[in-house]
């Protein structure tokens, strides 16, 4: 004897996620591999699932059924935004002003400051290494041991930091083992190297790891990386509640342990930050905050020609 599913049977369903897993309307989050920390990814509600897809030279073509994508700054400022991207205003309240100007290309849900990181060369900390910043990429012992970032527009600012960005930019090469941002902490982990400028997302869970690596953020200032969250055509925004996850703990710790720091004014991420080995590496000190930038697309007149 077959029994009828009731009304509230069906809502039961609904409500768990299994009625849009059988029909296959799952919505899609498209993530830039390796950037969402997976603690977030995990709370996606049955509805929604992430999708990791793997690119390097050009923005591929999206899966069918893509809602929302997660990018780097740099990948989603090269993508076509939707012109009114509608994100909830409870989203977007509480936002540092330097996450401001990245809205036009998508919600901005993580940032942090490009690193400098060595592999057993606390001698060159000793010697007044800190106080050098970014020059100490240019010290001899590191010539043909430095990976330095694939993107130009990186290197180019930590050279502007250095001095005459044209000298100091040619030196830096001078200096690289290579470029790339992939392999970097594997060359420096294996000793390949001794020098990376690396993403703080990816050097903050080593350095708890292996006492063998230091970072620095120099007193200059960096360039900074975002993530954000980008609709697209007929997409849906993820559920309220999963984007304001990242304001509460335990949720909040795990992120910044990933180094993966929400974009929210200093207050509201102090008692978490608190409870962290590297705090100042995740969000830097206010001083040294201001000196950092974020890399927004170049103006026509100014842009590269050819």
């Amino acid at each position: 004897m077959t029994q009828r599913l009731t009304r509230r049977h069906w809502m039961l369903l609904a409500g768990s996620g299994l009625l849009a897993a059988c029909s296959g309307s799952s919505q899609k989050l498209v993530v830039q591999q390796g950037l969402m920390p997976p603690a977030w990814l995990r709370r996606l509600p049955r509805s929604w699932r992430a999708d990791s897809i793997d690119w390097r030279q050009e923005l591929p073509a999206w899966p069918s059924g893509s809602r929302c994508l997660a990018l780097t700054d740099g990948w989603a400022m090269a993508n076509q935004p939707i012109p009114a991207q509608a994100w909830p205003q409870d989203a977007l309240d509480g936002l540092m002003p330097l996450a401001e100007p990245l809205l036009p290309f998508g919600l901005p849900v993580g940032f942090g400051p490009w690193l400098l990181v060595l592999r057993n060369r606390r001698d060159l900390v000793a010697d007044g290494g800190a106080e050098r910043g970014w020059s100490l990429l240019l010290d001899p012992s590191l010539r043909r041991q430095v990976v330095l970032p694939a993107s130009a527009r990186v290197v180019e600012d930590i050279a502007s930091r250095i001095g005459d960005p044209k000298a100091s930019l040619a030196r830096l090469r001078e200096q690289a083992l290579g470029f790339g941002d992939r392999d970097a902490l594997t060359l420096l982990l294996h000793g390949d190297a001794q020098a990376a400028v690396l993403p703080s997302r990816a050097v903050i869970p080593q350095l708890s790891r292996d006492i063998r690596l230091q970072a620095l953020l120099p007193s200059s200032g960096a360039p900074l990386w975002w993530a954000l969250l980008q609709l697209r055509a007929q997409g849906d925004v993820p559920p309220l509640e999963w984007l304001l996850d990242p304001r509460r703990s335990p949720l909040l710790d795990q992120l910044l342990r990933a180094g993966f720091t929400p974009p929210l004014q200093r207050p509201l991420l102090e008692a978490a930050l608190a409870r962290q080995p590297h705090a100042e590496l995740l969000l830097p000190p206010a001083e040294v905050l201001q000196r950092c930038t974020s890399l927004m697309p170049l103006a026509p007149e100014t842009a590269p020609r050819g």
